[in-house]
């Protein structure tokens, strides 16, 4: 990593973040006034945030895009269809487990929620919806599926779905269909529909290779919505 580049990283963070954290120091000056023993810890936290987003989106440039990218290609010059769904399959459900938004709000979840619904189990059931909507998602780039085809469809079963599932698991599977697309999810599955669409004769990338995250971010719903009508009937 050229440290030109960190800079310039770090500058480009700092600015985006600047208004959020000037209204959190705002907050504690005029309104909050938190001890300032507990502040410096917020405050340090604040500094480990935006020193650990500037290295991951360093290191997503340099190793997650490129991989993803070369993987997608390799994925249809092979033109293992079987390994293409296992691959994405697969994916999905590691990306969501390592996913840094999808572990803070289980968290969250297990926290504040008054039900048994546990971290692991929120988490599992997320990355089981991922993996088949990513291998999905897989699917439209390699027969050219247009995309309405399968987001109309999708987003009204689960709209169907919220009528028969518990009020809770509502909440939940929205939230989690928003967070899965995250910093680790996003990168790979874009340079991943990129890599494929860029060996697909007759195909614009651009309209081919996205898309993937909006087809992938139905599956979490879906899954949580499903889950909560399972449990309901034991």
């Amino acid at each position: 990593m050229r440290l030109l580049d960190f800079k310039k990283e770090l500058k480009s963070t700092v600015k985006s973040l600047l208004p959020a954290i000037a209204l959190i120091f705002f907050f504690q000056i005029f309104v909050i006034r938190m001890p300032l023993s507990e502040f410096i810890r917020i405050a340090m936290g604040l500094i480990l945030t935006v020193s650990g987003f500037v290295l991951f989106v360093q290191g997503a440039k340099l190793g997650l895009l490129p991989m993803g990218e070369r993987v997608g290609t390799s994925l249809i010059e092979r033109r293992a269809l079987s390994l293409i769904l296992l691959f994405g399959f697969l994916l999905g459900m590691v990306l969501t487990v390592s996913e840094p938004d999808v572990r803070l709000l289980a968290y969250q979840i297990e926290k504040v929620m008054v039900s048994d619904i546990s971290r692991g189990e929120t988490i599992s059931v997320t990355a089981l919806g991922l993996g088949i909507f990513v291998l999905i998602a897989l699917l439209r780039i390699v027969f050219d599926t247009p995309l309405e085809y399968i987001i109309v469809p999708g987003y009204l079963t689960c709209l169907i779905l919220t009528l028969l599932s518990p009020e809770e698991f509502l909440v939940i599977a929205f939230d989690m269909g928003a967070v899965t697309t995250g910093p680790m999810t996003v990168p790979f599955l874009i340079a991943l529909g990129i890599g494929m669409a860029s060996v697909l004769g007759g195909r614009i990338r651009l309209k081919t290779g996205f898309g993937i995250l909006a087809v992938g971010s139905i599956g979490p719903i879906m899954a949580i919505l499903i889950w909560g009508i399972i449990r309901g009937w034991l």
